[in-house]
Protein backbone atom coordinates (compact mmCIF):
# COMPACT_ATOMS: atom_id res chain seq x y z
CA UNK A 1 0.00 0.00 0.00
CA UNK A 2 1.40 3.35 -1.21
CA UNK A 3 2.03 5.23 2.17
CA UNK A 4 -0.12 8.83 1.84
CA UNK A 5 0.53 11.13 4.31
CA UNK A 6 -1.02 14.48 4.43
CA UNK A 7 -0.39 17.51 6.61
CA UNK A 8 -3.40 18.82 8.50
CA UNK A 9 -1.34 21.80 10.44
CA UNK A 10 2.26 22.37 10.63
CA UNK A 11 3.43 25.22 13.67
CA UNK A 12 6.78 24.27 12.67
CA UNK A 13 9.19 26.79 10.85
CA UNK A 14 10.73 26.26 7.26
CA UNK A 15 12.41 28.15 5.14
CA UNK A 16 10.13 26.87 2.02
CA UNK A 17 6.72 27.89 4.20
CA UNK A 18 8.86 31.57 4.03
CA UNK A 19 9.27 31.41 0.63
CA UNK A 20 5.60 30.67 -0.17
CA UNK A 21 4.59 33.03 2.46
CA UNK A 22 6.95 36.16 0.64
CA UNK A 23 5.51 34.72 -2.77
CA UNK A 24 1.47 35.20 -1.68
CA UNK A 25 2.64 38.59 0.05
CA UNK A 26 4.26 39.70 -3.45
CA UNK A 27 1.37 38.56 -5.41
CA UNK A 28 -0.94 39.88 -4.13
CA UNK A 29 0.01 42.98 -2.18
CA UNK A 30 3.73 43.56 -4.91
CA UNK A 31 2.37 46.48 -6.65
CA UNK A 32 0.30 48.76 -3.59
CA UNK A 33 3.40 47.93 -1.65
CA UNK A 34 6.28 48.82 -4.41
CA UNK A 35 8.12 45.20 -3.58
CA UNK A 36 10.57 44.86 -6.56
CA UNK A 37 10.43 41.14 -5.66
CA UNK A 38 9.74 38.69 -2.72
CA UNK A 39 12.80 39.33 -0.72
CA UNK A 40 12.11 43.10 -1.13
CA UNK A 41 9.51 42.25 1.78
CA UNK A 42 10.14 43.01 5.62
CA UNK A 43 10.71 40.16 7.69
CA UNK A 44 8.33 41.09 10.48
CA UNK A 45 5.71 41.50 7.55
CA UNK A 46 6.43 38.11 6.28
CA UNK A 47 6.13 36.29 10.02
CA UNK A 48 3.18 38.37 10.68
CA UNK A 49 1.56 36.72 7.60
CA UNK A 50 2.90 33.54 8.69
CA UNK A 51 1.30 33.69 12.20
CA UNK A 52 -1.92 34.69 10.07
CA UNK A 53 -1.84 31.85 8.03
CA UNK A 54 -1.28 29.53 10.92
CA UNK A 55 -4.00 31.12 12.65
CA UNK A 56 -6.46 30.44 10.37
CA UNK A 57 -5.22 26.72 9.53
CA UNK A 58 -5.55 25.96 12.79
CA UNK A 59 -9.30 27.28 13.65
CA UNK A 60 -9.83 25.04 10.63
CA UNK A 61 -8.33 21.72 12.03
CA UNK A 62 -9.97 22.42 15.54
CA UNK A 63 -13.32 23.00 13.93
CA UNK A 64 -13.01 19.69 12.25
CA UNK A 65 -11.73 17.72 15.36
CA UNK A 66 -14.58 19.36 17.09
CA UNK A 67 -16.90 17.73 14.26
CA UNK A 68 -15.17 14.37 15.41
CA UNK A 69 -15.69 14.69 18.80
CA UNK A 70 -19.60 15.22 18.59
CA UNK A 71 -20.00 11.96 16.97
CA UNK A 72 -17.86 9.59 18.36
CA UNK A 73 -15.25 9.22 21.36
CA UNK A 74 -11.69 8.25 21.28
CA UNK A 75 -8.56 7.09 22.51
CA UNK A 76 -5.13 9.12 22.63
CA UNK A 77 -2.14 6.91 23.21
CA UNK A 78 1.67 7.87 22.77
CA UNK A 79 4.59 9.27 24.13
CA UNK A 80 5.77 12.41 26.06
CA UNK A 81 8.91 13.19 25.75
CA UNK A 82 10.81 14.40 29.27
CA UNK A 83 13.84 15.22 30.78
CA UNK A 84 13.02 11.80 32.69
CA UNK A 85 13.07 10.53 29.31
CA UNK A 86 10.16 9.40 27.06
CA UNK A 87 7.08 8.17 28.79
CA UNK A 88 4.25 6.14 27.45
CA UNK A 89 1.16 6.67 28.03
CA UNK A 90 -3.20 7.51 26.63
CA UNK A 91 -5.89 9.67 27.45
CA UNK A 92 -9.86 8.60 26.30
CA UNK A 93 -10.84 12.01 24.48
CA UNK A 94 -14.54 12.75 24.16
CA UNK A 95 -14.36 16.83 23.08
CA UNK A 96 -12.20 19.01 21.63
CA UNK A 97 -11.06 20.64 25.01
CA UNK A 98 -9.89 16.64 25.90
CA UNK A 99 -7.38 16.85 23.37
CA UNK A 100 -6.11 20.63 23.68
CA UNK A 101 -5.49 20.00 27.30
CA UNK A 102 -3.41 17.07 26.90
CA UNK A 103 -1.40 18.96 23.89
CA UNK A 104 -1.49 22.24 25.73
CA UNK A 105 2.18 22.18 26.49
CA UNK A 106 3.64 21.93 23.06
CA UNK A 107 5.36 24.59 21.14
CA UNK A 108 4.55 23.27 18.06
CA UNK A 109 2.67 21.07 16.62
CA UNK A 110 1.98 19.33 13.66
CA UNK A 111 -0.74 17.00 12.76
CA UNK A 112 -0.75 14.81 10.13
CA UNK A 113 -3.16 12.23 8.15
CA UNK A 114 -1.26 8.72 7.30
CA UNK A 115 -3.35 6.45 5.65
CA UNK A 116 -6.29 7.20 7.72
CA UNK A 117 -4.00 7.19 10.72
CA UNK A 118 -4.65 10.67 13.07
CA UNK A 119 -1.01 11.25 14.03
CA UNK A 120 0.03 14.30 16.59
CA UNK A 121 3.42 14.95 16.70
CA UNK A 122 4.83 17.91 18.59
CA UNK A 123 8.21 19.85 20.64
CA UNK A 124 8.43 21.61 23.78
CA UNK A 125 11.23 22.70 25.88
CA UNK A 126 12.12 19.03 27.62
CA UNK A 127 11.29 17.12 24.22
CA UNK A 128 9.15 15.60 22.16
CA UNK A 129 5.73 13.93 22.01
CA UNK A 130 3.89 11.43 19.37
CA UNK A 131 0.50 10.44 19.83
CA UNK A 132 -2.33 8.50 17.70
CA UNK A 133 -5.61 9.39 17.85
CA UNK A 134 -8.27 6.35 17.50
CA UNK A 135 -12.06 6.37 17.40
CA UNK A 136 -14.02 3.96 20.10
CA UNK A 137 -16.08 1.37 18.13
CA UNK A 138 -19.12 0.82 19.73
CA UNK A 139 -17.40 -2.59 21.93
CA UNK A 140 -14.12 -0.43 22.41
CA UNK A 141 -16.89 2.25 24.51
CA UNK A 142 -18.39 -0.87 26.31
CA UNK A 143 -14.71 -1.95 26.99
CA UNK A 144 -13.40 1.28 28.19
CA UNK A 145 -16.93 1.49 29.88
CA UNK A 146 -16.73 -1.34 31.89
CA UNK A 147 -13.28 -0.51 32.75
CA UNK A 148 -14.03 3.17 34.05
CA UNK A 149 -12.77 5.06 30.93
CA UNK A 150 -9.21 3.95 33.53
CA UNK A 151 -5.82 5.41 33.13
CA UNK A 152 -4.52 1.66 32.37
CA UNK A 153 -1.55 0.60 29.77
CA UNK A 154 -2.99 -2.53 28.80
CA UNK A 155 -6.51 -1.51 28.41
CA UNK A 156 -5.01 1.62 26.12
CA UNK A 157 -3.02 -1.13 24.23
CA UNK A 158 -5.89 -3.68 23.95
CA UNK A 159 -7.96 -1.18 22.26
CA UNK A 160 -5.60 0.34 19.94
CA UNK A 161 -4.26 -2.44 18.74
CA UNK A 162 -7.76 -4.97 17.85
CA UNK A 163 -10.13 -3.58 15.63
CA UNK A 164 -13.21 -4.67 17.36
CA UNK A 165 -12.57 -2.08 19.70
CA UNK A 166 -10.76 1.01 17.75
CA UNK A 167 -11.28 2.23 14.02
CA UNK A 168 -8.87 4.92 12.41
CA UNK A 169 -10.54 8.40 12.34
CA UNK A 170 -9.93 8.61 8.51
CA UNK A 171 -9.89 12.72 9.72
CA UNK A 172 -8.76 14.06 6.15
CA UNK A 173 -11.40 11.82 4.23
CA UNK A 174 -14.33 12.15 6.52
CA UNK A 175 -13.84 16.42 6.97
CA UNK A 176 -11.87 17.48 3.85
CA UNK A 177 -12.10 14.84 1.69
CA UNK A 178 -9.20 13.96 0.61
Amino acid sequence: MKKKEITLYDSYYSIEKERQTRQFLFEVYGDEESWKSPEDIPQQRVFDEMDFQDGETWRDVKDGLNTLFEKDDYILTGYFGSWRGRLDGGNFIRSLNDLLRVIQHLDYLKITDCNGHLIIEGSHHDGNDCYELKRLTSKGFELANNNYFMKDRKLHETIMRCNFYSALPKFAKRIYDL
